[in-house]
């Protein structure tokens, strides 16, 4: 399968599944997202479709495990103090410390998906599933626009 083949399919996949989740249909959704994840592991919505469809189920701990994801595999980090200080914490996996470094960011526009995502999986971590659910959803509104072709 081509690269263009693999997006074609991906994108496909994106399509259905968004339309099983707009039916209430998580689990399928969930599938066919994961599927468009293998085939094309670098687009951050494939792993935030994943985290929404796993959200939609009451999975929270794995749809925060998904935006991990996508922080690893399709979302860049711009590198600034308070970003670094945040990955920093992330990886000692100080939750309350996350969140003190990313916040400062939200006051900082533009506010990029990866300041999101980081809130999401540190809110979960501690237990707020509402504000971690308005991050997640602040991320794939964002990510969506950035998709959009400009021009």
């Amino acid at each position: 399968m081509t690269v263009d083949d693999r997006e074609r399919e991906s994108a496909r996949l994106i399509r259905e599944g968004l339309k099983l989740g707009q039916a209430n249909l998580w689990s399928q959704a969930e599938a066919h997202f994961w599927q468009a994840a293998q085939l094309t592991p670098n687009a951050s919505l494939t792993w935030l479709a994943a985290a929404i469809a796993c959200w939609n189920q009451r999975r929270f701990s794995e749809a925060a495990d998904a935006c991990d994801w996508a922080l690893r595999q399709a979302v860049p980090i711009r590198a600034t103090p308070q970003s670094q200080e945040g990955v920093a914490r992330f990886e000692a996996r100080d939750w309350a410390g996350v969140e003190r470094a990313f916040s400062l960011l939200l006051k900082s526009p533009p506010v990029e998906t990866p300041t999101y995502l980081f809130l999401c999986i540190a809110m979960v971590r501690q237990g707020r599933i509402d504000e971690a659910g308005r991050h997640l959803m602040a991320a794939w509104r964002q990510e969506l626009t950035d998709s959009e072709p400009t021009g």
